[in-house]
């Protein structure tokens, strides 16, 4: 069996983070040749997030979220504020079908990559640029991360809690992994439309408008009534209960809803609270949203002693919504998963063997390559200058002295 994208099909990862990485990474799941290039000193931030350690320690290649989207893939070095290094990108290039790059607008220009410069070395590129705001426009030059596009996007405008004084809060970098979807989505077009015209293209992702959509009911809200959505924390603008509630024991918790009467009546049969089926402030719908406050008192009261082991089965049988709050430790054992086999061990020199988050989508005809960890830092430099470049062992050797690639953070070989 093959995989889905063609075994030469070769990308070119010069991204950093977790939107680019994401993309290549799902490109290489897929089966491509992925090649991830760095700078032995602009190294990826990622990579670095947790360089806080001595050198013989090699701290750089300890962080789990690089170390996660980065599987997969080859990776090699090139300083790209070194001619030399932008020549070989050029020839790597024409013998490429992707080029991946997160940089702010501008930024590959400068390093005079850009896609006009690139095109007439290979018309059948496609080049994915990926910056925060896109191309045009008064706020293209920014730089942006994840927490920037949400919060830009207007997605942290929405994240609080009804009755908090905080006004807002981040999600986990939310607008990162929706542009590596989106970017991997855009990729695998361009190479649909490739197969048909031959031709390649530049794909301009802005990370802000990928995120934008996720806004659409308050925006189509605000245009029909003038109204602001309000915060909801956690709850539901039409009914009640729906929210997180804590549960016996250490950080337990437990998440309900029930949209109609008939899952109301079915929560307090499951749970023993004839005395709030009863109740008219919570007869139906209506009162029970009036009476929202009062009602998740109750529902507190009622659950705080109560083992989530306990609850979920008996509402769930009873037709109503409910689930785990799981910690991490939680999903790494959830039986489902398991017997899924989701997680992938995976061992990678450093850190030993881990568990890796698996395939989401599962193709049977075209099974997703899973199991190879990502690179060390220039690891595949000799691999990939000379079986792609035909460069020799002398050559490689001579970039490598002149500070053109390397495997060790510039920094540190200093020290050295």
């Amino acid at each position: 069996m093959s995989a889905s994208l063609d075994k030469n099909t070769r990308v070119l990862d010069l991204s950093m983070g977790w939107a680019g990485p994401l993309a290549g990474q799902m490109l290489a799941e897929m089966g491509a040749e992925v090649i991830k290039i760095e700078d032995t000193h602009y190294f990826d931030w990622w990579r670095g997030s947790l360089s806080m350690a001595a050198p013989e320690m090699q701290p750089i290649e300890r962080s789990a979220p690089h170390n996660t989207a980065n599987r997969g893939k080859l990776g090699v070095t090139l300083d790209l504020l070194h001619p030399r290094g932008v020549e070989l990108v050029k020839r790597m290039v024409a013998r490429a079908d992707v080029l991946v790059e997160n940089y702010s607008a501008g930024v590959m220009k400068r390093f005079g990559l850009d896609y006009p410069v690139l095109a007439p070395l290979n018309p059948r590129l496609i080049m994915l640029s990926m910056p925060s705001f896109g191309y045009g426009g008064p706020e293209s030059g920014f730089r942006g991360y994840g927490n920037t596009v949400e919060a830009v996007a207007g997605v942290t405008g929405l994240t609080r809690y009804h009755d908090n004084d905080q006004p807002y809060t981040l999600s986990n970098a939310l607008g990162d992994p929706v542009s590596g979807l989106t970017g991997t989505f855009a990729v695998l077009a361009a190479l649909h439309e490739r197969d048909r015209t031959g031709k390649g293209q530049w794909i301009e992702l802005a990370q802000v408008e990928g995120v934008i959509p996720m806004l659409a009911e308050p925006m189509l809200e605000y245009q029909l009534t003038g109204e602001i959505q309000k915060p909801r924390g956690n709850r539901r603008p039409d009914y009640a209960p729906h929210g997180i509630y804590r549960c016996a024991g250490d950080e337990a918790w437990i998440a309900i809803a029930a949209e109609t009467d008939s899952q109301w009546r079915a929560l307090t049969d499951a749970l023993g609270l004839a005395h709030l089926r009863d109740d008219e402030r919570f007869a139906d719908r209506a009162r029970r949203k009036r009476n929202e406050d009062a009602l998740d008192a109750e529902l507190a009261r009622a659950i705080v002693a109560r083992a989530v082991e306990e609850i979920v089965p008996a509402l769930s049988a009873a037709g109503v919504y409910a689930a785990p709050v799981n910690s991490a430790p939680a999903v790494l054992g959830d039986p489902q998963l398991a017997q899924r086999e989701y997680f992938v061990p995976i061992e990678r020199a450093v850190v030993g063997t881990h568990l890796y988050p698996g395939a989401v989508v599962r193709t049977p005809a075209t099974p997703a390559v899973q199991g190879v960890a990502a690179p060390l830092l220039g690891e595949h430099n000799a691999v990939v200058f000379r079986d792609l470049l035909g460069m020799s062992d002398k050559e490689i050797a001579e970039l490598e002295a002149a500070g053109v690639i390397g495997s060790a953070p510039r920094e540190y070989r200093k020290v050295s």
